[in-house]
């Protein structure tokens, strides 16, 4: 479970210069995954983001805090059709088997962690060898 982070970072994301924030981190984000290799992505949390975008792996996966998990489905920007959550979840315990994910994307997710070290060990329980992490916050 997440701690109550000072702001309401949702809706702060709404007004303009939190769409700045988010245009400009989707371009950075999209420049460090497009190329990244591998099977099987994952981003923790912020789905204001679609940090796999860019990414051409196979399976790429949103998962999303029990907090954040509310809602069924994200709608992308420009109208298309939106991306599915793909589970909600613990941060600090991740469903996944060890070294099973090429790709973490972190995006705000560590300041708004209740326990971000134990969330960063549990990211690298389950990335492959050589696997990568995109942090941003």
């Amino acid at each position: 479970m997440q701690e109550a982070s000072s702001i309401d970072l949702p809706l702060w994301l709404q007004t303009p210069p939190g769409r700045y924030v988010l245009a400009w981190e989707q371009a950075r984000i999209e420049t460090h995954v497009a190329d990244v290799f591998g099977f099987h992505a994952l981003q923790l949390g912020l789905p204001e983001i679609d940090a796999l975008q860019a990414n051409r792996m196979p399976h790429r996966w949103l998962a999303l805090s029990a907090r954040e998990g509310a809602a069924a489905t994200v709608p992308e920007d420009g109208g298309a059709a939106p991306r599915t959550v793909a589970l909600s979840c613990d941060f600090d315990a991740l469903p996944f088997a060890s070294q099973s994910l090429d790709l973490v994307v972190l995006p705000h997710t560590l300041e708004l962690a209740r326990d971000p070290h134990h969330t960063l060990r549990e990211v690298e329980r389950v990335l492959v060898p050589e696997g990568q992490v995109v942090i941003t916050g």
